[in-house]
């Protein structure tokens, strides 16, 4: 499988970034580059999104991502690397460094689901069933770009200008977003037994007004990894990268300090 990268460069100790369902690199553009030279951050696309190849059976599960992370890795030539990973990308990261603690200097994961309870899962269902949507207006299309959820810093024009990172050619010269829909088949299973078994030091990043991630269950995540610390970032919603960009690179800037690197 072809992963597709966006490597800023540096000399610091190496930083991987992963995004959350739906999104791509661009969603650490803003992030990634005020990391230098401290850090040498690089941002992936998981297969199935961005300009990654999109998976032929079409199953996208967390296997599939960590082997997506592995790739990435080899790639890079990186020995141990420090993995953040947000939204459906952090729980990746997650079941990474339950699976591979040696790679990793430490871990960030940044405002994600801990569990799919049925409230949110019944809203969710009407997206999961839909088949890829191919528009053939492209202004309409950036009309309907949004984020999920809703709640953002982001202007409307931010947001129109976001959008052009998120179209991809569809067929018979029409646009589609740039994410294999199928993706939404991503299994949320309730990831409580996974934290006791992260046996690296992390760092539990959420925004303020996130509505993916309670207080209650964000005390509970930080309070179930073995070394684990938990910060909350004022005023940003669930995508804390476009929210406060800058906010989350002085997280992560001051996590690796405590890490050595």
């Amino acid at each position: 499988m072809s992963i597709h990268l966006k490597d800023w460069g540096g000399t610091g100790a190496p930083l991987l970034l992963t995004h959350g369902m739906a999104a791509n690199v661009h969603w650490w553009d803003t992030t990634a580059p005020t990391l230098l030279p401290r850090l040498h951050p690089v941002a992936m696309d998981f297969s199935g999104h961005g300009d990654s190849v999109w998976a032929p059976d079409g199953v996208y599960d967390a296997p599939r991502f960590v082997e997506d992370i592995e790739t990435a890795r080899r790639k890079l030539g990186w020995e141990k690397m420090i993995l953040c990973g947000h939204s459906m990308g952090a729980r990746v990261a997650l079941e990474y460094a339950r699976r591979h603690p040696r790679r990793l200097l430490g871990l960030i994961a940044v405002d994600f689901l801990p569990e799919f309870y049925q409230s949110k899962a019944r809203r969710f269902e009407k997206t999961r069933t839909r088949s890829q949507p191919v528009y053939t207006d492209l202004v309409r299309m950036i009309d309907k770009f949004h984020l999920q959820p809703a709640g953002t810093l982001l202007t409307g024009e931010e947001l129109k200008d976001f959008a052009q990172h998120c179209i991809r050619h569809g067929k018979e010269g029409g646009y589609t977003w740039k994410f294999d829909w199928r993706a939404f088949l991503f299994p949320y299973e309730p990831i409580w037994e996974t934290l006791a078994q992260v046996d690296v030091p992390s760092l539990i990043v959420r925004g303020e007004h996130s509505t993916v991630i309670t207080k209650t269950d964000f005390d509970r995540v930080v309070a179930a990894i073995p070394v684990a610390t938990g910060l909350e970032i004022a005023r940003a919603h669930h995508h804390v990268p476009l929210d406060t960009p800058l906010e989350l690179a002085q997280a992560i800037a001051a996590f690796a300090l405590t890490l050595g690197a």
